[in-house]
């Protein structure tokens, strides 16, 4: 149940769920956040892999960075967007959250959400083709887990919005989400895969910090700064790594 609750919220793919949902539940269903970016990886590997055989590789990993904004409804990108807007706009706290809210797009923003995606495919662009297949399964792995963290250790910042549910987030779906990261970056990468997951997690909490002291706390916004950004560190850390560790 929490599993659907997780992949309906996080995705634009059909579930079938018609019942009620607690906030509760959907705290609950947050420790399974890592497990629906290893979804969305898998198919973004799975479409690389056929447009490669098509076409050259950097259409493939522009198609694979596309098929991952359609599949989540860009929800992270726009989080990504309001956020620079607000952050970036020199206002004082109440007026951030104000910009954020706003459904008009500052240039702030359109900067932000250019610099995100081309770093992505650029990135990909940079990684070993035989390293290409862990990368894509894993940066959206650890962009989620990066959004349970700063959800888990910061407090809401609005008295309503889309993530007061934040709120009944307990420990737990911390550890189970770090388990899942952990086991995975070790599966694919072995010692790499930890320090990658060591890296990520530095990042986020250094930036999850920054954002909560900035606004008082997390919004939806921010998470969905937090997670893109922190896939974007995902790829830089992965293309250090093959580069002084071997990985390959």
């Amino acid at each position: 149940m929490e599993f659907l609750l997780a992949l309906q919220f996080l995705t634009r793919i059909p579930v079938p769920l018609r019942c009620a949902v607690t906030e509760r539940q959907l705290a609950r269903s947050m420790a399974y956040y890592p497990l629906v970016g290893l979804l969305l990886g898998g198919a973004a590997v799975l479409l690389h892999l056929l447009v490669a055989r098509f076409a050259a590789a950097p259409v493939a990993d522009l198609a694979a960075v596309t098929l991952l904004v359609l599949l989540t409804g860009n929800m992270h990108l726009d989080g990504l967007m309001d956020t620079a807007d607000g952050i970036w706009s020199g206002r004082p706290r109440e007026q951030m959250l104000e910009i954020m809210r706003d459904s008009r797009v500052g240039s702030h923003a359109v900067a932000a959400g250019i610099l995100v995606l081309l770093a992505k495919i650029i990135l990909l662009g940079q990684i070993s083709p035989a390293a290409r297949t862990a990368a894509l399964l894993l940066f959206p792995v650890l962009g989620r887990w990066s959004i349970v963290y700063a959800a888990t250790i910061h407090p809401y910042a609005r008295s309503h919005g889309l993530g007061r549910f934040t709120a009944s987030l307990g420990k737990w779906q911390l550890l189970f989400a770090s388990a899942v990261t952990l086991a995975l970056s070790y599966y694919l990468l072995q010692t790499a895969g930890l320090i990658l997951c060591g890296a990520v997690l530095l990042g986020a909490v250094l930036l999850a910090a920054y954002l909560a002291r900035r606004v008082g706390g997390m919004t939806g916004d921010l998470l969905g700064a937090v997670n893109e950004l922190m896939e974007v560190l995902a790829l830089i850390v992965l293309l250090l790594l093959q580069k002084n560790f071997g990985t390959q």
